[in-house]
């Protein structure tokens, strides 16, 4: 990561709700690195854990105890809230930050509904607020690079789309607790909802159809064994997209090993493999470029070619800046109204949300259910 940087005068001030182990790199390391922002306070409404982070990480100021995360959303020296809560809570505090005046950054996937999606950016719109979906590895230069190889015509047009995000068994154990938030249906956990999020928005990216919800052909969920019935382990779905393109993709919280009784460990999955008219575009880790990628050009005729890109032709941007760093770029200045190098629109967070439904109901699994602080509009559209 870049050296830190010194803060203009008047930087924005970020609260962050929850003391969550996403947050130092998604927003408090980026933070360290852009004059314009700095990490103001966090909300934990266990005191003795808040202060702990906050000691961790320098955050200046704490809000703690049953009222916690109502009192940073109103605090006058907060200018945007960052929302790291569980699935389930996106919708209601998003709504209520933007109630009082706020810009929000809301951790994937948004809501755990479209409708919520779409009261929310609703919202935003009437008060005049900038709402981003952290979706941050598309903000990133090899997956920009990745999409304009694709759109250029260089190997013709797109055929499929394949794309695999998967954790091993052997290593899942230490990324998730027994009672992980995202096995938890109340809170809308899920693969899908998780992982999934993941190859839905590389295949809509990269075959520029990110404003439409995919039509869903088939999908095979394996259930999750503390909620086999409500809560996917893993999902596999086949899709359709416009131009006669189709699509296929695995997420799975714990990729079982091969061979006999699965003894056999497997390595991590995240790839995004491209078909198209005159040859294939394969990229390595199109979830966390930052560490680690590779954009193999495959003609079916002529020599290939080995592309990386952690900054802009131009350029623009820092090979040490990681998905969530070119992220922050784009969402200051999008706040300070400057035009950012790239940007999600409302119509993508929402249509995503419908293609996450859409599996779910193709899988036979009952859909996440909306916030009970979600009041259904009489129409709503986006």
């Amino acid at each position: 990561m870049s050296s830190e940087q010194p803060k203009q005068s008047t930087p924005l001030r970020v609260g962050i709700l929850g003391a969550a182990r996403i947050g130092p790199d998604a927003l408090i390391k980026p933070v360290q690195t852009h004059p314009d922002v700095v990490v103001a306070a966090v909300a934990c409404r266990d005191a003795v854990r808040g202060e702990r982070y906050a000691r961790k990480w320098g955050i200046k100021r704490t809000f703690s105890g049953p009222q916690a995360y109502h009192d940073l959303v109103t605090d006058p020296e907060i200018d945007v809230v960052y929302i790291p809560l569980p699935n389930g809570l996106h919708y209601e505090w998003s709504m209520r930050a933007l109630e009082a005046g706020k810009h929000i950054l809301v951790e994937k996937p948004m809501t755990s509904t479209a409708g919520e999606a779409r009261q929310i950016f609703a919202l935003a719109e009437k008060k005049g607020l900038v709402v981003l979906e952290a979706m941050h590895s598309v903000f990133h230069p090899a997956m920009q690079r990745v999409r304009e190889i694709v759109q250029s015509g260089e190997l013709g047009k797109v055929k499929s789309v394949e794309t695999a995000f998967a954790i091993p068994s052997f290593i899942s154990r230490f990324f998730f607790g027994k009672d992980d938030v995202r096995f938890k249906y109340d809170l809308a956990g899920g693969c899908m909802m998780d992982l999934g999020v993941y190859p839905v928005a590389a295949t809509r990216f990269v075959t520029n159809t990110d404003s439409t919800p995919l039509e869903i052909i088939s999908a095979t969920p394996a259930g999750h064994p503390l909620d086999p019935q409500r809560i996917d382990r893993a999902m596999h779905a086949t899709f359709a997209l416009p131009d006669s393109i189709t699509g296929e993709m695995t997420a799975d919280f714990a990729l079982p090993g091969r061979g006999p009784f699965g003894l056999i460990p497997r390595l991590p999955q995240c790839t995004l493999s491209i078909a198209l008219e005159g040859g294939r575009v394969e990229t390595f880790n199109f979830a966390g470029p930052h560490f680690y990628h590779t954009i193999k050009v495959k003609p079916a005729r002529g020599t290939g070619r080995t592309e990386k890109a952690y900054k802009y032709k131009d350029g623009r941007g820092d090979a040490a800046w990681s998905t969530y760093r070119y992220q922050l770029e784009a969402f200051v200045d999008k706040v300070r109204g400057r035009a950012p190098w790239y940007w999600i629109e409302p119509a993508t967070t929402v249509t995503e949300m419908e293609s996450l439904e859409r599996v779910y109901a193709k899988a036979g699994m009952p859909p996440r259910m909306p916030s009970t602080y979600y009041k259904p509009a009489s129409t709503e559209s986006m």
